[in-house]
């Protein structure tokens, strides 16, 4: 039988005696790293779910890639052509974004981003579920006048009421600026103006709510004058290949071209490393106090050291010296740490999927209904070898020095 493992499993678990309050300091140092292990595994999965609401929310007028041009806001249409022929795209979507001007009336006008889509957009977003109605009719001309489907923000600047489909809706002015043409001088002349009906709904974030309407890829063409010109071109992976082995075939086949591709990541590049950066800066912050935990179990290690001198004599006079002796109390602090950890992650997972499943923590008013989480396996991986580093490491270094000294003053190394 292994003696020292032994040794250890008896000093970690044995918590019968009352006079004794080394064991118990030792279950309340396992409860310490327990609690901050769970709430490790819980906040760096909260931080996950945060950052897949915003992609998903930042996302939704996105496709997974887009070709768009190096230098100016136009490319040819020819560039579709060629991308829907590339046996890595399962879908592609031409787009044309711009500004304009909307009107309600004679009430004061708002400037908006018009962004022109076609119907294969659909099958790449989210815009099916961010919009109030799900009758696509923005997409669609109602009668002589086109549809326009208004970000939240943009009908509440405006004060318009969209109903259900079939009631009465609100005519609405876009103006643009014609292409070519100096404002200074040629003022009202200088713009193209087109009547569009509010359709429809939308309603994604406060900043792309208040900032965007959605209009046909032919009302687009038609209000800034780009007649075989697009924007962008947004598209999808064919299924069974991943963007990553997409994107890099594309780039090289487009290589020395005008053109260059930007992922839906890349677009929102910024607001993911900001989120990234605040979760690790948390995880540096909680492993600070799992040190801090790691020291209570160092503390009862050297009350149990200093309790058991006359066993550690004893066992001495047994044969159980040196390497042996210090192996005992080091597996009792890792035994601690790893079951304090081990039982964290369990409870931190436990609340994880917990919340995914019932919605514990709601957020009222909010767009998603509950507190977003997304457990990944490898910070909880990540969580578990700090607590066992930081606490068996310490105490596996406490220790050996402590046993050195007592039994070198013993005169029995």
């Amino acid at each position: 039988m292994n003696l020292p493992l032994l040794l250890a499993r008896r000093y970690a678990f044995q918590f019968r005696s009352r006079r004794n309050l080394t064991h118990l300091i030792s279950g309340i140092s396992m409860f310490v790293i327990a609690a901050v292990t769970a709430a490790m595994v819980a906040i760096l999965s909260a931080f996950n779910g945060i950052e897949g609401v915003v992609e998903e929310l930042f996302g939704t007028l996105d496709g997974p890639a887009a070709v768009l041009p190096m230098e100016g806001s136009a490319l040819p249409d020819s560039v579709a052509v060629w991308l829907a022929g590339q046996p890595e795209v399962g879908h592609i979507a031409r787009v044309i974004e711009d500004d304009a001007v909307i009107r309600f009336g004679d009430e004061g006008a708002e400037v908006v981003t018009v962004l022109g889509l076609d119907t294969a957009m659909l099958a790449m977003t989210r815009l099916d579920a961010a919009s109030r109605y799900a009758d696509r009719q923005w997409s669609d001309p109602e009668a002589d006048v086109p549809g326009v489907a208004l970000g939240l923000g943009v009908r509440n600047l405006l004060g318009v009421g969209v109903g259900a489909p079939g009631d009465q809706r609100a005519i609405l002015t876009l103006s643009a600026p014609q292409r070519g043409k100096r404002l200074s001088r040629l003022r009202e002349q200088a713009f193209v103006s087109r009547r569009v009906v509010a359709t429809d709904v939308f309603s994604i974030n406060a900043d792309l709510d208040s900032r965007y309407v959605l209009v046909s890829l032919p009302t687009a063409r038609d209000l800034f004058n780009r007649s075989g010109e697009l924007s962008r071109v947004e598209w999808a992976p064919r299924d069974g290949m991943t963007l990553a082995t997409a994107v890099q075939n594309l780039q090289a086949r487009l290589a020395g071209s005008p053109y260059k591709i930007r992922t839906r990541a890349e677009k929102n590049q910024l607001i993911t490393k900001t989120n990234r950066a605040e979760k690790w800066a948390t995880f540096a912050i909680l492993s600070f106090i799992l040190i801090v935990a790691a020291f209570n179990v160092m503390a009862s290690l050297t009350m149990l050291l200093l309790d058991k001198r006359g066993d550690i004599e004893v066992l001495q006079a047994m044969g159980l010296t040196g390497r042996r002796l210090e192996r005992a109390f080091s597996l009792q602090g890792l035994m601690i740490n790893a079951v304090g950890g081990l039982s964290g992650a369990g409870i931190g997972l436990l609340l994880v999927k917990g919340q995914e499943q019932f919605g514990w923590l709601k957020l009222e008013g909010s767009v998603v209904p509950a507190y977003p989480v997304a457990l990944s396996w490898p910070d909880v991986a990540g969580v578990l070898a700090v607590v066992l580093f930081i606490g068996g490491l310490g105490s596996a270094l406490m220790v050996r020095v402590l046993v050195r000294r007592m039994t070198s003053a013993s005169g029995l190394i």
